[in-house]
């Protein structure tokens, strides 16, 4: 049920572009009122929903931030999952979010833009713990979607937890930074590593520091408080509520996402499967992530590696990005052979 509605134009730069129309909305999925932000050219493009990361942290205010163009290509849906920036609410988090919660949510969140835009099927991206609610909805629900995109794949969390501690301690070895590798090495992991904060903070400076964090070039705390406050659509509160959110989240879920594997979760996927996967991701490895592709069955499924980024190659390459989007996705110009 609509409850609320605000369009205005979607301004650029590059004037080129054409005209667009922003659309926010909040809509009640499930008894709960939760935010959309619809970006679109008013071209009748395919639709496209976007389920962030996290869990808890919406993808919009770095995407606007990095200045991503998906509407050239998509009416894209930027939806902010239960509990957090549009769709936080303090009464509700009182009681944990659950895995079930959010795939029906997604499921009525689909249904809804199919509605709205009298389309059959969307195109169903996931970032990071993106991956993992997109690939058990599109397990479930194949018939709703084109296709299933996975940025920054899990595959076996904890496996992959093995490798970016690995990677850490084995990359300040390398680079005799011996202050870095006793701050490591004093730390113990195990199967609960995920409740460990100082685990956590040690993992986050040196993944970040090395190259295997959310930018291949580094992106500290400080650039995403300053994306996140400056971004465009949000009232103050909505900014301030996606940290709130965060926390929240990641009290709910984190061990949900510390301990999956996507790979014994879901064999096979009856769609085409796209799996984009930076190089140096030590947030979701690249290890991980071509398991997870090379395990999974479907009628068509590829793997683009982008070999320079980390965990976010949509925003790190983002003209390879549009080329595959383009030409191998959509079946546009399928010609083009500079892709790779």
């Amino acid at each position: 049920m609509l409850l609320e509605s605000f369009e205005k134009p979607l301004k650029y730069s590059n004037k080129k572009i054409g005209e667009g129309t922003v659309i926010k909305e909040y809509v009640e999925i499930n008894g709960v009122r939760q935010g959309l932000i619809i970006e679109s050219l008013n071209q009748g493009r395919p639709l496209l929903l976007f389920l962030h990361g996290g869990p808890g942290f919406p993808a919009y205010p770095i995407i606007k931030a990095h200045n991503l163009r998906l509407e050239e290509f998509f009416d894209v849906c930027y939806w902010d999952q239960r509990g957090t920036g549009m769709s936080y609410h303090a009464k509700d988090a009182k009681k944990l979010l659950t895995v079930d919660q959010l795939i029906d949510d997604t499921i009525q969140v689909v249904n809804y833009l199919r509605g709205k835009y009298t389309q059959d099927k969307v195109f169903l991206l996931g970032h990071s713990w993106g991956t993992y609610l997109g690939s058990l909805v599109a397990s479930m629900n194949p018939d709703l979607f084109h296709a299933y995109i996975g940025i920054g794949q899990i595959g076996s969390a904890k496996e992959s937890e093995k490798e970016t501690y690995n990677f850490i301690l084995r990359t300040s070895i390398n680079n005799h930074d011996k202050r870095a590798q006793k701050q490591i090495e004093k730390l113990t992991f195990g199967s609960d590593y995920y409740k460990n904060r100082s685990y956590g903070a040690i993992r986050a400076k040196f993944t970040n520091k090395y190259g295997g964090g959310f930018k291949h070039r580094g992106y500290s705390n400080f650039e995403t408080l300053r994306n996140v406050l400056a971004c465009p659509n949000y009232t103050f509160k909505e900014r301030i509520n996606i940290f709130r959110g965060s926390i929240y989240s990641y009290q709910s879920l984190g061990h949900v996402m510390a301990t999956t594997d996507l790979v014994k979760l879901v064999p096979s996927l009856n769609l085409p499967v796209f799996i984009f996967q930076g190089k140096y991701d030590y947030q979701t490895t690249y290890t991980q992530a071509k398991h997870f592709f090379e395990s999974i069955k479907a009628p068509f499924k590829k793997m683009y590696t982008f070999n320079n980024s980390s965990h976010t190659p949509f925003l790190e390459e983002q003209e390879r990005f549009y080329k595959i989007i383009k030409c191998e996705v959509l079946g546009i110009d399928k010609d083009n052979n500079n892709i790779l």
